[in-house]
């Protein structure tokens, strides 16, 4: 990863969510939703991404289209994603 600590949770919700995406997305998913996840734990001033980051990266990055099908996805791999307030 990065300087940034990752919460082992985050951290395998992050590679099952990414190992899931098609293999297109998968690469640009990765770097985006990785730099974004640090960036939001930075600006609440956390020293690691946990959960909560994670998600609210995820949905921030990806594209409206994909919405449905990343929710989808969070629910498949029993990830609670509206406990977040994300959508």
């Amino acid at each position: 990863m990065s300087d940034m600590n990752w919460n082992p949770k985050a951290k395998e919700i992050f590679d099952k969510v990414i190992s899931n995406l098609p293999q297109f997305h998968r690469t640009i998913a990765e770097k985006l939703v990785k730099e974004s996840a640090e960036e939001i734990a930075k600006a609440k001033g956390l020293n690691s991404v946990e959960e909560k980051e994670l998600v609210e990266a995820f949905f921030k990055e990806i594209p409206p289209a994909f919405k449905e099908m990343m929710k989808r996805l969070f629910t498949k791999l029993n990830i609670d994603y509206d406990k977040y307030g994300v959508s």
